[in-house]
C-alpha cells in the first residue's frame, strides 16, 4: 500500500513517511486534485492539524508527485514550533466598501507598510485575546472600530512608483473620456471608480500640472466644441449641446468656453458652420 501511495514505490529515505499514509486517501486525493490544476487556475491545499499526525509526510509525497510532474518545487523551512490561525469573520454589512472595493481588497495583499495594517493587526490581535470574556456592548463598539479600519484598509494607497502613477493617469483619463457624457461625473464619482481617495486621485493630476476637475471640463469642452464645428449642424441650439456633454447649464457652459478658446460657442458654432456653407457654394457655383 506504501508503493501505491508513492506511485511507484517510495523515495529512498522517505520510507517510514510514506508508511504513515495509509487511511489517507482524502488528503492524497486534495493533493493530486491540487497538483492537476496548479498550472490551468492555480490551487492551494492547506494542511492543518496537530502534531505528530503525519503532515510532514503528506507534504514528502505531495513534493515527490509534483517533481514527478514535472513542476519545479521550492522548500521553506520555518521555526521549529507550531503556530495558531485566527481565522475572524465580518460581516459584509457592517462595511461601508462598494462591491468593487471588496472584490478589490479580498483579491490582493494588504499594503503592510502603510499605518492602517499595522493599527489593524494590533487591534486584531488583542481582540483575540480580550473579545471573548467582554461585555456585549463593548464588544459591539469594538468590532464597528475594526469595521471601520477596514474600510480605511480598502482605500489606503502605496505609492506604486512613476510606471505605476502613469498607468493609473491613463486607467483614469479613459474613464473620464468614457462619462464625460454624465453629470454626475465628480472626482468623488472618478476616486470611487479607480479604488482610491479623493486626496490621492488630486495628487495624482497635481503630478501632471492639472487637476481632476480640470480634465473633466477639458474634455467636455472638447467635445461639445467639436459637435458645434460639425457641417450641417448651425441650427442645433447651445443649450442641447451643453446638456449633452454633462454641463450644468448652458451659462457655465458658455462661461468655461469663452475662457478655454476666447469666443462664445454661439460664435464659435456660426463662424463654423458658415465659412463651411459658403465653401459649399463655391464649390457648386458652375465654371465659366
Amino acid at each position: 500500500m506504501a508503493a501505491d501511495f508513492m506511485r511507484g514505490g517510495p523515495v529512498a529515505g522517505e520510507e517510514r513517511g510514506a508508511e504513515e499514509l495509509a487511511g489517507r486517501d482524502e488528503q492524497l486525493t486534495a493533493i493530486d486534485a491540487a497538483l492537476a490544476g496548479i498550472a490551468a487556475v492555480g490551487t492551494s491545499v492547506l494542511l492543518r492539524g496537530d502534531p505528530g499526525m503525519g503532515k510532514t509526510a503528506l507534504l514528502k509525497v505531495a513534493e515527490t508527485r509534483a517533481r514527478d510532474a514535472g513542476l519545479r518545487v521550492l522548500r521553506m523551512t520555518g521555526a521549529e514550533a507550531e503556530y495558531e490561525l485566527h481565522l475572524i469573520r465580518m460581516s459584509r454589512r457592517a462595511l461601508t466598501l462598494t462591491d468593487d472595493q471588496v472584490r478589490d481588497l479580498s483579491g490582493r495583499a494588504p499594503f503592510a507598510d502603510g499605518p492602517v495594517a499595522s493599527l489593524l493587526g494590533t487591534l486584531l490581535r488583542q481582540l483575540v485575546d480580550t473579545l471573548p470574556g467582554g461585555a456585549p456592548r463593548t464588544a459591539l463598539r469594538l468590532a464597528g472600530a475594526t469595521a471601520e479600519r477596514v474600510d480605511l484598509l480598502a482605500v489606503e494607497e502605496a505609492d506604486p512608483g512613476p510606471r505605476g502613477r502613469d498607468a493609473l493617469m491613463r486607467r483614469t483619463r479613459a474613464y473620464v473620456d468614457a462619462h464625460r457624457w454624465d453629470r454626475n461625473l465628480t472626482p468623488a464619482a472618478v476616486a470611487e471608480a479607480r479604488h482610491i481617495s479623493i486626496r490621492y486621485l488630486h495628487k495624482l493630476f497635481e503630478g501632471h500640472g492639472s487637476t481632476v476637475g480640470r480634465w473633466i471640463q477639458h474634455r467636455r469642452l472638447e467635445e461639445a466644441r467639436g459637435e458645434l464645428a460639425r457641417p450641417g449642424r448651425g441650427d442645433i441650439t447651445v443649450s442641447a449641446v451643453a446638456r449633452r456633454w454633462g454641463f450644468a447649464s448652458a451659462t457655465y457652459f458658455s462661461r468655461g468656453f469663452r475662457a478655454a478658446y476666447g469666443m462664445s460657442p454661439s460664435d464659435w458654432r456660426d463662424g463654423r458652420t458658415k465659412g463651411t456653407a459658403e465653401a459649399g457654394k463655391a464649390d457648386a457655383r458652375p465654371a465659366t
